[in-house]
């Protein structure tokens, strides 16, 4: 083994932290001042580590930021696959799964993250089109995955799985996602939120129940 191995993982590893530390602060800040207000110096100096560090890592401002928005399309995916459990009935199941989501969707912090993006959509029109195209489609997917593993067993057909989780987000969001959004000092108890989504999952099985009853008399 190579005398220099321990030393490349070390700093293999410190990168990785390093990386991480930008992410979070870069994510914070962009949030808090707008991308076109931030400095890539503010960011280091609160994150530590090096201007050239930041650099290698992003590219520049640009990189940096496009880099977050990444980072928060695969948390909110990353923080719903565990809840998207295939051994509950669907009905448990999606008001589960929706319960969660309008949770986080209505957090002050994913509110200044989408007020953040709109902002930045003047100057990024092509990036924030993708992350509010693939956010979504990323999380739907991993309902439609749920789905089409649970449908069968309660004798349940979906037209379309994607469409249909598609369908039960813009549900479950409806107008609070926007008051949430535009109005800071929006809140929904736990009870308005249970009975919101439950009014989604509702609808959104009674057209999957509609599809079933279809096709067995066709």
């Amino acid at each position: 083994m190579p005398l220099n191995a321990p030393v490349s993982g070390a700093s293999s590893d410190r990168g990785v932290v390093r990386r991480r530390a930008f992410l979070e602060t870069a994510l914070t800040v962009f949030c808090e001042r707008g991308y076109e207000h931030v400095n890539v110096n503010d960011i280091v100096r609160q994150a530590g580590g090096s201007l050239a560090t930041l650099y290698s890592q992003f590219g520049n401002k640009e990189g940096l930021f496009l880099a977050v928005l990444e980072e928060c399309n695969s948390r909110i995916a990353a923080a719903l696959c565990p809840v998207a459990d295939p051994s509950l009935e669907l009905r448990d199941g999606l008001q589960r799964i929706g319960e969660h989501y309008l949770r986080r969707a209505l957090a002050p912090e994913s509110c200044r993250f989408f007020k953040m993006i709109c902002a930045a959509s003047g100057e990024f029109p092509d990036a924030v089109k993708e992350s509010l195209r693939v956010g979504p489609n990323r999380v739907a997917s991993i309902v439609a995955d749920y789905t089409r593993e649970r449908a069968p067993l309660e004798r349940v057909v979906f037209a379309d799985h994607d469409e249909a989780a598609l369908a039960f987000f813009a549900l479950v969001r409806g107008q609070h996602q926007y008051r949430a959004i535009l109005e800071d000092d929006y809140r929904l108890s736990d009870e308005e939120i249970s009975q919101h989504v439950r009014a989604a999952v509702r609808i959104i099985l009674q057209g999957a129940a509609r599809q079933a009853k279809h096709e067995q008399s066709g």
